[in-house]
């Protein structure tokens, strides 16, 4: 599969003449459009009001608190119809120093499972956020596809987030460079660049660890949105 970066942009004033800019610029290196493109995503909260007596007993205290909760964050893209990213993090998992540091996981699942979280299990997880995106996806060339959009909260601007494609390769540690230097070409230099842990990928088959997955894109995706400023 074709790598993918994300690059945030959250220093726009005026998100219209911002977002304008940066496809004129794309518009100068004659690409071809794809058409419109969108995402979703939803931040949950493991509801801590329910009985975790079940747990270990250092969970079960930690899990009555926010800050001790466990967070699934779940991501739609439309040019993958038939996937849900999910990523479910243990409590303070992005504390450096605390004992469940790092230990998250990404998978991919059939869409359907949203349907069952939002019905099923909408005991167990609390929704706390949702945004949405809808923008232009382009071709330049055989080489990238760039993807660009608005994202908004409850109808405001809150950002913008742009997908590098490079069609040429499945290694992530080669394609940096390549796509970083295509970004800057787009006029994204003062975006923050997002290219996953591909450690905390669920993959059922060793051996595909170093080739590069959609699981990839989502984990980008996600790190991304969870790293954007709170303002």
């Amino acid at each position: 599969m074709p790598v993918t970066g994300v690059v945030l942009v959250h220093s726009a004033s005026t998100n219209a003449t911002t977002i304008a800019s940066i496809n004129d610029t794309i518009t100068g290196l004659f690409p071809r459009v794809i058409g419109k493109w969108s995402l979703e995503y939803k931040l949950y909260r493991e509801n801590s009001v329910l009985d975790h007596s079940a747990r270990p007993a250092s969970q079960s205290l930690a899990s009555s608190t926010v800050a001790g909760a466990r967070f699934l964050s779940q991501l739609v893209l439309s040019h993958h119809p038939d996937d849900l990213f999910c990523l479910v993090d243990e409590p303070q998992s992005n504390l450096p120093g605390h004992p469940n540091f790092g230990k998250k996981v990404m998978a991919v699942f059939d869409r359907g499972m949203d349907m069952i979280i939002t019905s099923k299990l909408s005991s167990l997880w609390i929704l706390r956020q949702s945004m949405r995106a809808e923008g232009i996806a382009y071709a330049v060339g055989d080489e990238f596809v760039i993807r660009t959009a608005n994202v908004t909260q409850t109808g405001s601007f809150r950002f913008i987030v742009v997908e590098i494609e490079y069609m040429f390769s499945d290694d992530i540690e080669s394609s940096k460079i390549v796509i970083a230097d295509f970004a800057s070409r787009c006029g994204l230099t003062s975006g923050n660049y997002f290219f996953g842990d591909s450690v905390l990928i669920y993959r059922s088959n060793p051996d595909v660890f170093q080739k590069f997955t959609k699981a990839d894109t989502g984990l980008q995706y996600m790190e991304a949105f969870r790293a954007r400023p709170s303002g």
